[in-house]
């Protein structure tokens, strides 16, 4: 099965941005203790935020991490995108602010969603082609 070569770039311009989203919100996090603290983070958590941010990104960024690896990055980084949404909602933030987080939270869910059908597929196209009776 041949792959047209947009997909392939959008497939890595997805990936691109989720990669950069989890940096950016890592460097966020650490850089604006303040803004986690106002929703009831304690500074401990920050760097713990932080130092699993970039080593989720490392795992997206290195060629041999496994498909099961990589799953549980996007896994891990949806979920904290949530409870950052909770923690916005449940501290008052204005209407503005949760609704930003909610766009960031749907895009990132359709890169996510888009990377992983991809390399999910791709990682079965493998398998099947070592497995000659597979068919």
């Amino acid at each position: 099965m041949k792959t047209s070569i947009s997909k392939v770039r959008l497939y890595w311009v997805a990936k691109g941005f989720v990669i950069f989203f989890i940096l950016f919100s890592a460097y966020y996090s650490y850089t604006h203790a303040d803004d986690l603290r106002k929703l009831g983070f304690p500074d401990y958590f920050r760097i713990e935020l932080v130092i699993a941010k970039i080593a989720g990104a490392l795992v997206l960024v290195m060629p041999f991490s496994t498909l099961r690896m990589r799953e549980w990055v996007y896994a891990g980084f949806m979920i904290t995108m949530v409870s950052a949404l909770t923690a916005h909602i449940c501290s008052g933030d204005p209407a503005s602010k949760i609704i930003f987080v909610c766009l960031d939270l749907a895009l990132v869910f359709i890169c996510i969603r888009y990377v992983s059908n991809w390399e999910i597929t791709k990682n079965l196209l493998k398998q099947t082609a070592h497995e000659p009776n597979s068919l």
